[in-house]
């Protein structure tokens, strides 16, 4: 079972990531290799956070 703290913790580096890609695809476009590598990560921590919350 999750604890909370890992999953505020999940849900924090989310945002962080979430801000850098909104930024990245603002400056250097979507295609950018730098955006779709940090692209994939946030796809891999909601993917974690999904699995964490299923019942």
């Amino acid at each position: 079972m999750p604890t909370t703290q890992n999953v505020q913790s999940i849900i924090q580096e989310m945002e962080s990531k979430r801000l850098e890609l909104k930024y990245l695809a603002q400056y250097h476009g979507f295609s950018h290799p730098k955006t779709v590598k940090l692209s994939q990560e946030l796809d891999e921590l909601f993917n974690l956070y999904h699995q964490l919350n299923q019942k």
